[in-house]
């Protein structure tokens, strides 16, 4: 070899190593890097003429695993999913409490059941009066600051969800336009790129958020889709929409469209993208508010709903002593022209302050006429405000009835009192309550909705809803498809018959509306969206001036139990007056007459029946993730922790699960793609000995031409 071929090896030798060098630098230096992979140089001999004639580098390599790479983003989506149910599941905990604590429901049960024994022992005491109150307000208070809180907490989630739209956005932008820089590097021959490193960052991040998979394009770009295959990035890249907010309990979907990367404008329509969600913290996310605290709020109200009528059917029969001079019920959202609908036997008696009787009212609902001391003196009429009408005629001087926006409100003259009592044989009923359970004129708790949804209407009654009123239906799958929307408008004339066939008609028979013979609306969805929810996203109908919408008066609906716990409260003229609460019972029987005594102060009948309602049995329907079933109100409030702790114990779990696979996952990538300084050392010092024996050589090669120049 010639000296100039000996010149040239060692040259090669010098540059080679010294990028070699370079590399190993890198690597180093980055060794703490998030991201990074190292990189390895792969060198070549210079062959010219098929003679050596040095080294070359052929190549940088990125040290990756594509396997272990999908791994990874798989692995990190499913933990980032759990991670996010379990810090919502850790933060409800925190509002809940434990099921043994003085402020927990089942502790509230129980110390209202101890105040009424109490009570029992001398229910005129006012401290057994203020005692017991404070009881009812305490339970009260627990119910619907709970559900306000688990509302609260919801619509924090909500924000979440807008905020993780928005990071999705800005990664799928960050790694299409790395993608374009990439393909541009690999033009100019650079495939071991920083910008790898930073699209792979990228990938990891947008992974925490959704679940994606991802391509090699061969040209320095990859294609980037959910798991089941929708486009977030290849030559296009997908922009995700959300309005975050919720309309009357339920929230809005994220959508998802193409956009066009010259002109920012969408490509096509844009779909729905929860149906795509397969894992990452945005399932997580939504999991835990439209169906973990979703579900909470609405067992809460199960047991609200449930526990309102428990009580408030005791306290109906029951009455105060002395009795109060007026009773106002609740808004029933019946009309005065509805029909009366009623059966059976009630009496309205009017008592002097001492419980003695004043005059006795009593109404025959079946025979339709109303009597007077026992003698008949009128017709109850066959609608609610003929028959209001009817029984203020018979009160005459002694009091008032009047039904105003779909309350009945009675009111005893001359400082008098009220006792209502229902017949021990025929007892008045209209859609299985009693007369006074059904106006709520005694009750114990009281909320912005009816806890009666037996409403009492049959299809043949009016609808009474003021033209033009909307209703908006939802039926949304547990995986966030919308199987069907539907909004239908009350028109004039409509009986309730028409309205419940309105509502049939625009659900395409994927849910089933049916009227009740007690006056109840179920609202069944088809076989085949049997785990779907049905929502009420929003309700203009108005039913004539009661305020009352439709949805309302029946209680459909997913959020109505959810609204009717988070309103939940003692009834404030008990609130007001804890000498009202019904701690005895009216004594009334065919022979009771004018000057008995209908109700005396040392009856405990009423408390006695009230502290056995927390531990007589109580029907609760299929509500959230708790079966139908037959339960006493502690017993239904510690199964309601229960199925809360389930879930949260089912979510630690899976964060368990998959935070070991990521780990595992990360471990080895790491293993394979990451700096070992030990390495790097060694590569180190062959690289310094390869660049100082090229040094050495070209030092050589000098000392030869000197020679050769000073040859004469």
């Amino acid at each position: 070899m010639s000296l100039n071929g000996i010149a040239s090896a060692a040259l090669s030798a010098l540059q080679t190593n010294s990028t070699a060098l370079k590399v190993v630098s890198n690597n180093v230096a980055n060794m703490n890097t998030v991201g990074y992979a190292r990189r390895v140089v792969q060198q070549q001999a210079i062959a010219v003429g098929g003679q050596l004639n040095g080294v070359q580098i052929s190549d940088i390599q990125r040290v990756v695993d594509k396997f272990l790479d999908a791994e990874s983003l798989s692995a990190q989506s499913a933990s980032s999913r759990y991670d996010a149910q379990s810090t919502v599941f850790d933060q409800l905990d925190g509002l809940l409490g434990q099921p043994g604590d003085s402020t927990s429901l089942t502790s509230r049960f129980t110390a209202l059941s101890a105040s009424l024994g109490q009570a029992a022992l001398s229910p005129t005491t006012s401290a057994n009066q203020i005692g017991t109150l404070n009881s009812l307000q305490n339970l009260a208070s627990t119910i619907s600051t709970l559900a306000g809180q688990v509302t609260t907490l919801r619509n924090q989630v909500d924000q979440q969800v807008s905020t993780s739209v928005s990071s999705v956005n800005s990664l799928i932008k960050q790694v299409y336009d790395l993608n374009t820089q990439l393909k541009t590097s690999y033009v100019g021959g650079d495939n071991s790129s920083a910008l790898l490193d930073q699209r792979d960052v990228a990938l990891q991040n947008l992974s925490q958020l959704v679940g994606v998979r991802v391509n090699d394009l061969g040209d320095g770009r990859v294609s980037v889709m959910t798991e089941d295959g929708v486009n977030l990035v290849s030559d296009t890249y997908a922009q995700l929409s959300y309005t975050p907010g919720a309309s009357n309990g339920t929230y809005g979907s994220i959508t998802i469209q193409d956009v066009n990367p010259n002109s920012g404008q969408p490509i096509a329509a844009p779909q729905s993208f929860e149906p795509h969600l397969a894992s990452g913290k945005l399932k997580g996310l939504i999991d835990a508010r439209d169906t973990d605290l979703a579900q909470v709020g609405q067992e809460l109200g199960n047991l609200a709903r449930t526990t309102a009528l428990a009580y408030n059917t005791v306290s109906n029969q029951n009455t105060a002593y002395p009795p109060p001079s007026s009773l106002t019920g609740r808004n029933t959202g019946l009309l005065s022209t509805d029909a009366l609908d009623f059966t059976g036997k009630t009496t309205v008696a009017v008592t002097d302050s001492n419980g003695n009787l004043v005059k006795r009212v009593d109404v025959d609902f079946d025979a339709g006429t109303i009597s007077v001391n026992g003698s008949v003196v009128g017709a109850t009429g066959g609608s609610v405000g003929s028959f209001v009408t009817a029984l203020n005629s018979a009160l005459g001087s002694d009091g008032t009835a009047s039904f105003t926006d779909g309350k009945l409100s009675l009111t005893a003259a001359n400082n008098n009192g009220l006792a209502l009592k229902d017949d021990a044989t025929t007892p008045a009923s209209r859609g299985g309550a009693g007369f006074s359970a059904f106006f709520g004129l005694n009750d114990v708790f009281t909320s912005g909705l009816p806890a009666i949804q037996a409403t009492g209407l049959s299809a043949t009654d009016s609808a009474g809803f003021a033209a033009g009123g909307q209703i908006s239906l939802q039926l949304k799958g547990p995986d966030g498809t919308i199987a069907r929307t539907a909004n239908v408008t009350l028109t004039a004339g409509m009986t309730i018959g028409d309205a419940v066939t309105a509502l049939n008609t625009a659900m395409g028979g994927s849910m089933t509306f049916a009227l009740g013979s007690d006056g109840t609306l179920s609202a069944t969805p088809a076989s085949n969206y049997a785990n779907y929810s049905f929502n009420v996203t929003a309700d203009t109908t108005q039913r004539g001036t009661t305020g009352m919408s439709l949805s309302q008066l029946f209680g459909i609906g997913s959020s109505q139990l959810t609204q009717f716990a988070s309103t939940f409260a003692v009834n404030p003229a008990l609130a007001a007056t804890p000498s009202r609460i019904p701690f005895a019972q009216a004594q009334i029987s065919a022979t009771t007459a004018v000057g008995d005594t209908v109700v005396g102060p040392g009856d405990n009948s009423g408390a006695v029946a009230l502290q056995n309602v927390d531990s007589s049995s109580q029907s609760f329907a299929k509500v959230g993730g708790m079966s139908a079933e037959v339960a006493s109100l502690s017993d239904y409030a510690a199964a309601f922790y229960q199925d809360i702790a389930t879930r949260g114990t089912t979510v630690q779990a899976n964060q368990t699960t998959q935070s070991d696979r990521l780990q595992e996952a990360q471990t080895r990538q790491s293993a394979t793609s990451g700096v070992n300084l030990d390495e790097e050392l060694s590569n180190m010092m062959t690289y310094q000995q390869a660049y100082s024996a090229g040094a050495r050589m070209l030092q050589v090669v000098q000392q030869l031409y000197d020679t050769l120049l000073q040859v004469q």
